[in-house]
Parts: structure tokens; sequence; C-alpha cells
């Protein structure tokens, strides 16, 4: 039976909340689309569909006028809330505070109405060319610290994510759905025995939206580290492709490094759709392929408990 999640998605203005949103769905050539973005008036809402959920984004507009009317209307806003994603600019620590103060507001909300809501908090604007940036990364743990002491009751995880890591917002959003249903831990469970069979560095399966419904990497080596996130990347705008233009098959292809071997193969299960993609060495395509189908039956009867 489908169900209708709620999802917040809140932080100031300017923060990057409708820009992860045009990215998760875009999933390419989105870069144009965030560039012409206005400031969300009130609400906007983005509907989507996971494993037979109906989930409702609510985009959230940051401006102060909007935060001050949120406040002070929390039970239209906040009440029924499935799941928090706050956002943080990482990178305007000028505005750490007032962040820190309207994440309060919701959080007393949420605290005095007994709402046991699982929130996920991005540390937006984490850009590639700043992974290095020692000023960044020790705000992020500050700001992660803080939290953590202030709201000790509460079940947070915490991000780093950038529209210039089409992975890092697919990951962001496909973390908090999956808290949804314990069988998700028997799936990553299932994705880590197969990857070590298989000797491989990465499994992970998408639905038809692009959202990860389970992965597992190996331990790499950092060089074969860059090769594997371009792998799971081509296989990101490959699948929204294969849904777009209707393709029927499969895409494999060998890095031009000629280290990874990768394959995205699109599946049906239950007349839902699911893409699996695997990155593994080159040589061990042969075995892969031998085990693959044992391994699709397996997945198949765990993801039928799911939808």
């Amino acid at each position: 039976m489908e169900s209708l999640l709620k999802i917040i998605v809140s932080g100031l203005d300017n923060a990057g909340k409708t820009s992860i949103l045009t990215a998760l769905d875009k999933k390419y050539d989105f870069e144009k689309d965030i560039v012409q973005l206005k400031p969300t008036i009130r609400v906007e809402y983005h509907k989507m569909n996971f494993l037979k959920n109906n989930t409702i984004f609510w985009d959230m507009g940051g401006q102060e006028t909007y935060r001050e009317i949120y406040v002070n209307y929390q039970d239209v806003y906040f009440d029924a809330t499935d799941l928090l994603i706050y956002v943080i600019d990482i990178q305007d620590p000028d505005r750490f505070d007032n962040s820190l103060e309207y994440l309060n507001a919701i959080l007393t909300f949420f605290s005095e109405s007994e709402m046991d809501v699982p929130i996920i908090i991005t540390f937006h604007k984490f850009d590639p060319d700043l992974k290095a940036n020692d000023e960044i990364l020790m705000n992020i743990e500050k700001l992660r610290n803080k939290i953590l002491s202030d709201y000790p009751n509460f079940n947070i995880l915490f991000q780093q994510s950038s529209i210039y890591d089409i992975i890092s917002i697919v990951q962001l959003v496909s973390y908090g759905l999956s808290v949804f249903d314990k069988k998700f831990f028997e799936l990553s469970e299932l994705l880590e025995h197969y990857l070590e069979i298989f000797k491989g560095q990465a499994l992970i399966v998408f639905d038809r939206n692009g959202i990860i419904v389970s992965e597992f990497y190996s331990d790499i080596e950092p060089e074969v580290y860059v090769e594997l996130l371009e792998s799971i990347k081509e296989h990101l705008f490959l699948l929204k492709r294969m849904e777009e233009e209707k393709y029927e098959g499969t895409f494999d292809f060998t890095s031009s490094e000629g280290k990874l071997f990768s394959y995205l193969l699109r599946t049906i299960i239950r007349n839902d759709m699911f893409f699996i993609s695997a990155v593994l060495m080159e040589q061990q395509k042969e075995k892969f392929f031998e085990i693959f189908p044992e391994f699709l039956d397996d997945l198949t009867k765990i993801v039928e408990k799911l939808i």
C-alpha cells in the first residue's frame, strides 16, 4: 500500500535548497537551470515516488519574512513531517549563528510536539575544490559538534553536498529516505556480501528517479577512487537518458585508463524499474558475469519486500 512522505527542505535563503532539488531532478545539464533560479516564494512542492511511497518535498523559502511565518505557524508547516533536510551554506560563516537559531526553532517545535523526526543536516556548497580547505573542514567539525551537543535526543545524520558533485546530492536524499524501512539494512548487507565475491569497487541500486536505494563500496586506492566516481556519475547520466529515451538494454564500458570496468543494468521488479550499477577492476569481469544472475535473484527477493 502506498504511503505519503512529507520531507521538509529548510534553511536560510541562498543556502542552496532549491538548487539541490533541481540537481536531483535533472541529474545532468542542470547548471543553467540553477543559475536562473529565483528565490523560493513561501513554499514550493516537488513530488517524487520512492519505492511506492509518494514523496512530497516542501522547499521552504528561507528569506527572513518567510522564516517568521513558518515559526509563527509551525503547526501548519512542520506538523506531520517525516524527514527534515536542513541546509547550511558552509561558505557563509557570517550566517552560521542565524542558521543555528532557525534550526533551533524547528527542533524545539518537534520536541514540544513529541515528534520523532529523523534529521539530515547537510553542509552545502562543499565544492570539490574546498575538500582540502582547512577553514571549511574546521567549521564543519565545529558545527557538527555543537549541533550534536545541543540536540542529543534527535536522530541526526550529517552530510556534505555540492551541486558540482551530483553523487553527493543523490546520497543526501537517498540516506534520508532509507530510514523508513529496516529492510534497507538487509539490502546493504547483501551488496556488501556480493561486492566481496565480485572483488569489485562499488555496487549500487538506483530507482527509476536515480535515487540510491542501497550502495556499498570497497576500500580502494585514492587514484582509483577518482575513476570510480566518474563511472558512477556516468551511470547517473545514463539511467536518466535510458528512462527519457525509452532505451532498452544495458551499458558496459571500460575506463580510459583501462583499470575499471563498469556495468549498468536496467531491471523490472514488480512492474517497477530499477538500475544496478557495478564498478570493478577489468580483470574481474568474467567472474562478475558468472555470478551476477545469482546476485540479481537475491536482490529481487529483498526489493520485493520493500515495494
